[in-house]
C-alpha cells in the first residue's frame, strides 16, 4: 500500500516498517509492518515491554538499526507513533494500546487531577533532593 502524494508529505520521517519509492512517495514494507503488527498484538496481549524484546530476539528479528536486541525505547516509541495508523495498525488498535500504556505508567502523578493533591505530590517527590 502507498500513501498519497500529500500523505507522503507531510508523513515526515520514515519510521520502521515504511520507505519511500524513487519518487518519494511513502510505502508499506510488507514484512517490517508485520512485525510492528506483531509488537501491538503482543503488548495488546499483557506482554510487556522485555518479554517483546526476550520474544524479537528469539525470532531473530532484528531491530530497527540492525542489532539483534531491540531496546525497551525503540519499543515504547513504536508503540507511541501515530504513523502506524497510515495502513500498518487500525486506529482503534492504536487507541487501545495508548490507554493501555497510560493504565500502565509508572508515573504515580500520571492520574492526579486534584490541583492540592498535586502539590502536596509534588512537595513529596522534592523532599530529601539536594539542589
Amino acid at each position: 500500500m502507498k500513501l498519497s502524494y500529500l500523505e507522503s508529505k507531510i508523513f515526515g520521517k520514515v519510521c520502521y516498517g515504511f520507505k519511500r519509492d524513487e519518487n518519494g512517495i511513502v510505502e508499506i514494507v510488507p514484512d517490517k509492518a508485520e512485525i510492528v503488527q506483531q509488537i501491538f498484538f503482543l503488548y495488546l496481549a499483557g506482554n510487556s515491554l522485555e518479554s517483546i524484546q526476550g520474544y524479537l530476539a528469539e525470532k531473530d528479528i532484528p531491530s530497527p538499526s540492525g542489532k539483534r536486541k531491540w531496546s525497551r525505547d525503540v519499543l515504547n516509541k513504536l508503540l507511541n507513533n501515530f504513523k502506524y495508523t497510515f495502513g500498518i495498525i487500525e486506529y482503534d488498535i492504536f487507541s487501545t494500546v495508548e490507554k493501555l500504556k497510560e493504565k500502565n505508567c509508572r508515573n504515580p502523578n500520571s492520574i492526579i487531577k486534584d490541583e492540592d493533591i498535586w502539590d502536596e505530590q509534588q512537595k513529596q517527590n522534592w523532599n530529601g533532593l539536594i539542589l
